[in-house]
């Protein structure tokens, strides 16, 4: 976490070394950050960078902490927007994150640029948190988010089961934004994908008479 010192900046001296350790982090892996290239785009001493963080990897902690706190907020709204609906979220975010006229979030475009960095590193191990925790288990939908979950929705309505269809629902906007900006396949067909694998989750792929067969 940055010092007291860092928070007591100008606002325009703040902008300027978080955008400098923003350009680091999208041009480097995280082992190979530089704190002599940050404090040169930021234009300060090397001293002054430890009045602000304690090491290198202080400022990686931080921007990934700030990021994971922004896309738990969009994702937030999203599900207050859709009423609880964890079906209806991947959607709705691939709308908001990608938008009808394929004007990318810019916090998403960063994300991109960090994983392509960095093996390892995807939406689930940004939004899973130690914060998740409860007892022995671990959640990957955060309590932001699980706090305003219908759980009515699903066919069983404690968390473990939320857990599970928000993960598969986050794999499926992932796999989304991957075909809209790697794979170049256009919006409009992407969003049919969308809707046909959530429709998937949500009803299953088996006929009825399969079930019936495999009961």
């Amino acid at each position: 976490m940055p010092t007291a010192t860092f928070f007591r900046l100008p606002e325009e001296k703040r902008t300027r070394l978080i955008e400098a350790c923003w350009g680091e982090l999208t041009r480097v892996r995280f082992t190979d950050v530089s704190i002599n290239r940050i404090i040169a785009a930021a234009r300060i001493p090397r001293g002054s960078f430890y009045q602000y963080f304690e090491d290198k990897e202080d400022p990686i902690r931080y921007l990934l902490e700030d990021m994971r706190q922004y896309f738990i907020t969009q994702l937030r709204d999203i599900l207050v927007e859709a009423k609880g609906d964890l079906f209806a979220l991947p959607l709705m975010a691939y709308d908001r994150f990608i938008g009808r006229q394929g004007h990318t979030d810019p916090m998403l475009t960063l994300f991109i640029q960090l994983i392509t960095l960095n093996k390892g590193l995807d939406l689930q191990s940004l939004i899973g948190s130690p914060q998740g925790f409860i007892g022995e288990q671990q959640y990957f939908l955060p309590d932001p988010l699980w706090e305003v979950v219908d759980p009515s929705r699903l066919r069983r309505n404690e968390r473990e089961y939320a857990d599970q269809v928000f993960h598969l629902a986050c794999a499926v906007l992932a796999f989304a934004i991957v075909e809209t900006l790697h794979c170049r396949i256009p919006s409009d067909r992407v969003r049919e994908l969308i809707r046909l694998r959530m429709d998937l989750l949500r009803c299953g792929g088996a006929s009825d008479s399969y079930k019936e067969e495999n009961t």
